[in-house]
């Protein structure tokens, strides 16, 4: 009987097995259907291209006049006469203002008066003198009274020439302080004054870019209340020194306004070119992986995305200068790096490709 039931057990054992290697098999097809693919991610891709590329600075500045000046009044009295307004142009040495000149009309008669009576008495004192008759100390203090009257009379006409308040230079007066009527002190400003056909802006270039900037460089100039509008400007000086607090050297731009449509204090954008490549390496500057300390793009390749650290160099615009990392045609991906990661499989896809458009911005 033990005989009988130990085939029985072998029996089952042997019959069964089939059975285990069967399940077994069904269940190591099923994990292999359950692998999902991986995903195909689409990305707009640019060529990497060649071509030249200017480095600019970009800064902003306030327009300055290079002639202005306060307009003082070098005597002191009243105001008899407005002839200038703000905003009106004047010639050098033309009238702004007269200034009650009466006390030095008087002082002035007063000296001419006591130069003729030396006058008189000079001739008188030379015939005297010829003849012997007068002692040369007399004689002499004659002659120094004489000169001294004569400056008298210089000074007092000129002082009456002061009581006009004159233009200094051709331009436009930007300020008046004074009214008729009031009493204007001696040295008080009365006008303020600026020379619109000479403007300059001053900026600010870090020091590397300042090494290749020379006088006659010219300079992109644009004002922000005259969006439309285009001017010539230049480099017109570079100062000698570095500014050691902020490492930066100041230069000075001439703006051409001939026209008279700039006026000094306007709000300037100038964007300052220092040096030229040609036949640079150039990606678009969508192409660069935010967040990364070192510099780097997705290439494309064999339809896998890899990353590639790069080199960079100037900006100009939408592209950048690549020193190291990238080959011209090379295809770098400009939108969809969200998605992205080492060895993601991509859609490579180019601008005019429109159908993902939607899927690319939406990552």
């Amino acid at each position: 009987m033990k005989t009988s039931l130990f085939a029985s057990l072998i029996l089952l054992a042997v019959t069964g097995a089939p059975l285990l290697t069967g399940c077994a098999g069904d269940a190591k097809s099923a994990a292999t259907a359950e692998k999902p693919k991986a995903e195909v991610i689409p990305v707009e891709v640019a060529a990497v291209s060649q071509g030249d590329i200017t480095a600019t600075y970009a800064g902003t500045a306030t327009l300055e006049a290079e002639r202005e000046a306060k307009v003082v009044s070098e005597i002191g009295g009243i105001v008899l006469a407005l002839n200038a307004e703000e905003g009106q142009f004047v010639r050098k040495g033309q009238v702004l203002a007269k200034l009650d000149a009466e006390r030095h009309s008087v002082l002035l008669r007063q000296a001419e008066a006591e130069l003729e009576r030396l006058k008189h008495q000079d001739v008188r004192n030379e015939n005297l003198f010829r003849r012997q008759l007068i002692a040369r100390n007399a004689y002499e203090q004659n002659k120094s009274d004489l000169a001294t009257r004569k400056a008298e009379v210089d000074l007092a006409r000129l002082s009456l020439s002061k009581c006009a308040v004159i233009a200094p230079f051709d331009g436009v007066v930007t300020r008046r302080w004074i009214k008729q009527g009031q009493l204007l002190k001696m040295n008080e400003v009365a006008f303020e004054m600026a020379d619109f056909r000479e403007l300059k802006a001053r900026l600010r270039v870090p020091e590397r870019a300042s090494t290749a900037l020379k006088p006659g460089q010219l300079v992109d100039y644009r004002a922000d209340a005259l969006p439309q509008q285009a001017f010539r400007a230049e480099v017109e000086r570079v100062s000698p020194v570095v500014d050691a607090a902020s490492g930066t050297v100041e230069i000075t731009v001439a703006v051409d306004n001939t026209d008279g449509k700039l006026r000094p204090g306007l709000f300037s954008r100038l964007d300052v070119a220092y040096d030229n490549v040609a036949a640079a390496i150039l990606v678009p500057k969508s192409a660069l992986l935010s967040g990364d300390r070192d510099s780097s793009v997705f290439v494309v390749r064999d339809g896998k995305a890899q990353r590639v650290a790069v080199k960079l160099g100037y900006e100009s615009g939408n592209n950048v200068q690549v020193l190291q990392g990238l080959s011209p045609g090379a295809d770098v991906v400009v939108a969809g790096h969200s998605a992205l990661h080492e060895g993601s499989e991509v859609q490579a896809l180019r601008a005019a490709d429109k159908p993902a458009a939607d899927t690319l911005a939406k990552r």
